[in-house]
Formats: structure tokens, sequence, C-alpha cells
């Protein structure tokens, strides 16, 4: 449904089982884990965000008086890693802004639990975690906000909103990160911003809404935010290209709500300065010739293609829809030497974030990579809407796409451009815009 080239989740609803016993439990004894000293810091550091007053969790995990009744739940959900929400594979440590628990963090929450789940000494309560919905990468260069308030209504269904602001860009610009600032957390479920085209028709209202696929409309996406998901800033040296005339757009899913609530979100664009030696790439895989029968629980394609020059690879995307099982993605070198990079194996439509590498991958020019999208038609899918369907490639999240990217910069390339608040200001001599 969408098109994504760069930029770009933790926590959900605990939907879980009381556990109805309660153990005090002593905060000197050096042998019992305890929820101050010992539970509450890996709650702040792998779950408030999400899980606090004003977070989009249905619940808050702050005290221990909110988290005590959802004790089992909580070891539930982290020993079968559904909690908080990462669906790559990998050590960790491999990706930036990981919120995977560790086995020692698991181990410890495990043991609260099993123990009677004890309070402790009060005085062990780490110092309170402050959250502030402030631009995390600094004020950006550039704001941009949806027009109007926007109303979800009561006993909505997942709503999808097109919106476009009204900002031109007045020359080409290049930008080295996007970050969206939701206007309520409660009701943005994830968001996804576009480079709108100039000749992109708008509705008098500012937005279009429903389930509409804007890239089939010429955009192209430059950023998504979900719950977690924190902004990526490019490299130094690095940066991409808007060109001149083009708006911007966010296409906001909206979650249900018992009650009503208003929206306004904004997007901060951060410009590129100095020297613009990269415009960030994009390998892209997909298949639009998918055909997924009725009751298939297992139904895989697969799409080719080849780095043309030696890539520094950033970060990873992929995108299916409903029916999306798992994805992956293999290379095979010019040696010979297979290895699969990315590995989803249990993908899910609602947490759909970028895979930023903690170091940068280097892969050789003429490396193939093998992008292979799994799906499941069948009952046993507790999104799918209809097991007795034959599932196409389509715009709508009830047909299905296999979309794939990797980021990369090409190791030769020093396009060398002298850039201030993200314009071009002069090209630099001839003598020092050889590759290097």
């Amino acid at each position: 449904m969408k098109k994504i080239i760069f930029f770009g989740s933790l926590c959900l609803c605990l939907l879980m089982s009381y556990l109805p016993s309660s153990t005090s439990g002593n905060g000197n004894d050096k042998t019992l884990i305890t929820f101050a000293k010992d539970v509450a810091p890996i709650f702040q550091k792998r779950c408030e965000e999400c899980h606090r007053a004003g977070g989009v969790a249905p619940m808050s995990l702050t005290t221990y008086e909110e988290s005590r009744p959802w004790a089992r739940s909580i070891k539930e959900k982290i020993i079968k890693r559904e909690m908080p929400p990462f669906h790559a594979t990998g050590a960790i440590g491999r990706y930036d802004n990981d919120p995977r628990l560790t086995d020692a963090e698991i181990a410890t929450v495990t043991n609260w639990v099993d123990n009677g789940a004890a309070k402790g000494n009060p005085k062990d309560m780490p110092a309170p975690q402050v959250w502030k919905q402030d631009w995390k990468l600094g004020a950006p260069d550039v704001v941009v906000k949806v027009q109007k308030p926007f109303t979800i209504k009561p006993g909505q269904k997942d709503l999808y909103v097109f919106f476009v602001f009204d900002y031109v860009f007045p020359e080409t610009t290049w930008i080295r990160s996007v970050e969206t600032r939701p206007g309520n957390l409660k009701a943005v479920h994830h968001a996804n911003t576009h480079v709108v085209p100039a000749n992109f028709k708008v509705p008098e209202e500012g937005y279009i809404a429903g389930d509409f696929d804007p890239s089939a409309r010429g955009t192209v996406m430059v950023s998504g935010w979900a719950p977690g998901v924190q902004p990526i800033m490019l490299a130094e040296g690095t940066a991409v290209m808007i060109p001149k005339g083009m708006k911007l757009g966010i296409q906001i899913h909206y979650a249900p709500s018992e009650v009503e609530r208003i929206d306004q979100t904004e997007v901060g664009l951060y410009l590129a300065d100095g020297i613009v030696k990269k415009n960030l790439r994009v390998l892209f895989g997909d298949r639009k010739d998918l055909a997924i029968l009725p009751n298939d629980a297992s139904y895989s394609l697969t799409d080719k293609k080849t780095f043309n020059t030696e890539a520094l690879i950033r970060f990873f995307h992929v995108h299916m829809h409903l029916r999306g099982k798992s994805y992956n993605m293999r290379f095979t070198y010019p040696d010979g030497r297979v290895e699969d990079v990315l590995t989803v194996p249990r993908y899910d439509f609602n947490w759909q974030r970028v895979y930023l590498l903690k170091e940068p991958m280097r892969v050789p020019k003429g490396t193939s990579v093998e992008f292979i999208g799994t799906y499941d038609n069948s009952a046993a899918n507790k999104f799918n809407p209809d097991p007795l369907q034959t599932v196409r490639w389509g715009e709508t999240t009830k047909d299905e796409m296999m979309q794939g990217r990797i980021f990369y910069e090409s190791v030769d390339e020093n396009l060398n451009l002298t850039v201030k608040k993200g314009h071009v200001v002069a090209p630099q001599t001839a003598a020092s815009s050889k590759p290097q």
C-alpha cells in the first residue's frame, strides 16, 4: 500500500490475565528479586515509552501498583518475545533502537513473577522517567502541520487518512531526516510521510479518508513513524533530494476508539548542511503477480535484484498486508557465499518498522538479493479478513503486497555538493570531487 524511501516500534496492548495473590516482599532480602530494585529499571528502559500515562498502550507499567495485576501476562508475553514488539531476528545489539529484552532481563522478570512479584523497598525505586513530547532530534529546520484538527469519532474502525500539507518546497532541497510528532498518541497508530508531486489534486478539506494508496498517485514515502520508532538522522555527508515544487503529505492510521479524539499531527524536517557526498539509494524487491489461493497457509514469492555498485547498507524495511507471514532477504555474494541478512519470521502488519543497523554493512558489487515473502491466507491467521478469497496484489489492506527495501550508499559516489540549509550553494573544485 505504501512506497518507502527512508527514515523512519516498542509496545502494544498486553491483553492479559489478572494475578490474584499479592506478596509484599522484603526489600532487604538480597536473594529476592523485587519490583523496586530489579524490575522497575527494566520496565523504564523497555516498556514505559508506550506503557505510561499518555502513552499508546492501554495500561501503565510505571508503578508497582499498576504493574502487579499484569505480572503473569507480562511473563508470558516476554518469554514468547511478543513484547516489546520487534520482529527481525539477530543478536540484540545489531540494530539501533532495539527494544528486545536480553536473556538476563527476561530471567529477572520471570524470577520476580514466579516468586510472588514482591514490591520491595520503595527507596530502591529508580527516579521516575520524564517523558516529553518534544522533537527527539532537536528543533527542526522546517515544521509542517495538518491544516485543521481532525476528529476521530467514537466506535470508528481502523481509519486511514492522507493529509496534504500546504508547504511547497521553494527550490530543490537536500534533507537528512524527517521526524513525526503525533498530535494525539492515543489516536495515532502509525503514520507515514510522503513527498507529493505538484500535480496531485488535493480535496478542499485537505485530506483523503479511507483505504487509499497515495503511491498510486505518484507520491513517494520518505518517513515512517510508529510507537517506539526513533527518527533516523542520515550519516554526515548523506542526504535525500526533494525536487522544487513538491509538497509533503502524511498518511495516518488511526486506531479504533471508544471516545472521541482530536489529532493534529506535525512533521519536522532537518536540512543538510555542509558537503553532501551521497544520495541515499534503495534496492527494491517486489512482485505484483501474486495470487494467494483460499486457505493457503504458506504461499511464497521471490524477487531477485543485484547491487550494481559496492554498497554500504544502513537499514531495511519490509511491507506486506494482513496475510503477511514472514519475510527474508537472502544475499548471494560474488564468491558464492549465501547469507540470510534480514529475517522477519513473524511479520505483523500493525508494527511496520525500520531495521536500522548499528554498524553499516558493506557488500561487494554484484551481490544478488532474493526478496522472499510468505503469506498465510488460512483461517488460522487471526488478521485474515476472508480465507475463502483468492488474494492478489492491490492497494487496499485486503489486497496484498510483498515490498522489501534495502537503503544504502554507493561507496564510490561523491556528489561533492556544498549545501546550506538544504540548498546547493556551489560545487567544489574538480580535484576535490574524485571518489574517496
